[in-house]
């Protein structure tokens, strides 16, 4: 078969069949042909670094590979932020491309994508040759499911023209040797007041059950980083979210902890408030990555390895100990009352200026179904949504600011209603991330998709308040207004309203899971910031 015939046939052996694109010349061919022989499903973007957003929200929402596959020069030059958002946090997809620099077209587009993918930290796998098609796609897929991280397969001049027979199979890559785990389970026997904390590792590896196993045979209380947010939703002994955004009530009991183990997460200085978030705390950590260094942690013992492997096997030696019987935790609050700790916190709002932000996040989270897949945009505005708007699980919740880059959450959503055609999904962002990327509400429109947008608007970027305020600046500088948004959501084919009192929130939220598109401009209040909430006590 021809190259551009291969390639599809590659993917669909791989289990990753779904293509987010901005369709051009060096994908054009094979794209094609997968849609013309069913083996593809492909979502069309407006924006080379909407196709990787939606490829992430995809990926994050579902626990499938998705392919990401845009133009070589410009269209790569295009998806690098959203690239590199994909590769800090470990996000699983395969990035097809086109060769540049080209070697056989002389063009203006020529761009050393291999270097690019050096700095950015994702893999870079080369097919020079048609016949090297079926390696390099294996090597690919087996490095997206090992690291979780974002793979860039280049295609060569010459490929998709060129003949190539498929092996019959792929082999099956050797299983990983395992760690020595008995120092981990001395420590957790000894802790007084263990934590077992789920990172984005634990999502990839699925291994909530044997987590919350070990938990029960430890005593250990459980929770989770922002990248895994609701990941033990629903355990009896699951404090939430712990780091820098952890409500006061969660930082007081995590002040308690005396031993961390923490599973697929990086433990980065958000994560443990820069030492200070776990005072009393020894740290256990599980990775995939030896050349990563905890940057907020001194770890005592490092397991390398699958989360999933490396947990059983630490339950393997626990109940060689004897270990059988389920140990009681520790009481933490609940999550009824971290909730209200930050609804009670009095941060000055004024009603006459807009909608406590807040009140705007719990109405949503009674009035949207369980099922619900809650994605975000970055920004100041949303600190305290992680902690007001649940979800059943931490693929149900889709946090936007890796690399604090506003912008990107419109993308996460569209790519997770992809994932979750049943729905709803609602994407909570900014005024100035949503209008970054709103030319692709018409991927909303092209693929037939239901999403809810909600719109926290104050009218300003309001990141940058703190800088007009310190220099003495004119408040225009960042004022801004967003245009009339029944009419941006009707050209889109969906529905728009502006929302400002609690008795239209209120009709709002519970109107929110109708099909197609629904875009709502919330008017908040602007002189607060309701991250505030989060530091004071109850």
């Amino acid at each position: 078969m021809k190259g551009f015939e291969a390639i599809p046939e590659l993917l669909r052996r791989g289990d990753a069949t779904t293509v987010f694109s901005m369709v051009g010349n060096t994908n054009v061919p094979w794209i094609g042909h997968g849609l013309k022989t069913g083996a593809l499903r492909l979502v069309k973007t407006r924006h080379e670094e909407t196709a990787v957003n939606a490829a992430e929200g995809y990926s994050r929402s579902s626990g499938r590979i998705p392919v990401c596959s845009v133009t070589q020069g410009p269209g790569f030059a295009n998806a690098i932020n959203g690239l590199v958002s994909a590769a800090r946090t470990h996000v699983p997809m395969l990035v097809v491309v086109g060769e540049s620099p080209s070697t056989k077209v002389k063009t203006t587009m020529n761009l050393d994508q291999r270097a690019l993918c050096g700095i950015i930290g994702a893999g870079f796998h080369h097919v020079a040759d048609v016949s090297e098609l079926p390696e390099r796609f294996a090597d690919a897929l087996t490095a997206v499911r090992w690291n979780g991280c974002p793979q860039v397969v280049s295609i060569a001049d010459g490929v998709l023209t060129g003949d190539v027979e498929l092996p019959a199979s792929v082999p099956e890559p050797a299983e990983p040797r395992l760690p020595d785990v008995e120092s981990t389970v001395d420590l957790l026997l000894a802790a007084r007041r263990p934590l077992i904390l789920a990172g984005q590792g634990a999502i990839l590896a699925d291994c909530r059950a044997e987590l919350e196993e070990l938990a029960a045979l430890t005593g250990a209380q459980v929770g989770s980083t922002l990248r895994a947010n609701w990941f033990f939703a629903g355990h009896e002994a699951n404090l939430g979210l712990c780091g820098n955004w952890a409500p006061a009530l969660v930082r007081k009991a995590l002040a308690e902890v005396d031993l961390v183990f923490a599973v697929g997460a990086s433990l980065n200085t958000y994560t443990t408030g820069d030492r200070q978030v776990f005072p009393a705390a020894k740290f256990v950590r599980c990775d995939v990555d030896p050349d990563t260094v905890p940057a907020g942690a001194d770890p005592e013992v490092s397991l390398f390895g699958d989360a999933r492997a490396v947990v059983r096997a630490v339950l393997d030696a626990c109940r060689a100990r004897g270990l059988g019987e389920p140990r009681r935790p520790t009481a933490g609050p609940t999550v009824a009352e971290v909730q209200e700790s930050v609804l009670k916190v009095d941060v000055g709002h004024d009603p006459a200026r807009g909608l406590d932000l807040r009140e705007v996040f719990r109405a949503f989270d009674e009035h949207l179904p369980p099922g619900r897949v809650v994605a975000t945009d970055a920004g100041r505005s949303l600190k305290t949504l992680p902690t007001l708007v649940s979800a059943r699980s931490a693929r149900n919740w889709l946090i936007g600011n890796s690399f604090g880059s506003i912008g990107r959450g419109l993308g996460l959503a569209i790519g997770a209603a992809a994932a979750h055609p049943d729905g709803p999904v609602v994407l909570f962002c900014g005024d100035g991330g949503f209008m970054m990327a709103a030319q692709d509400l018409d991927a909303v429109r092209l693929n037939g998709l239901d999403l809810v947008v909600v719109v926290t608007n104050d009218e300003q970027l309001g990141a940058e308040v703190k800088y007009v305020e310190q220099y003495d600046l004119p408040p225009e500088l960042i004022r801004q207004t967003l245009p009339d948004i029944g009419h941006l959501a009707a050209a889109f084919g969906g529905i728009g309203r502006v929302v400002r009192t609690p008795a239209e929130l209120a009709e709002a939220a519970a109107a929110a899971t109708r099909p197609g598109l629904t875009l709502l401009d919330v008017r908040i209040d602007p002189a607060i910031d309701c991250a505030d909430a989060l530091k004071e006590n109850a």
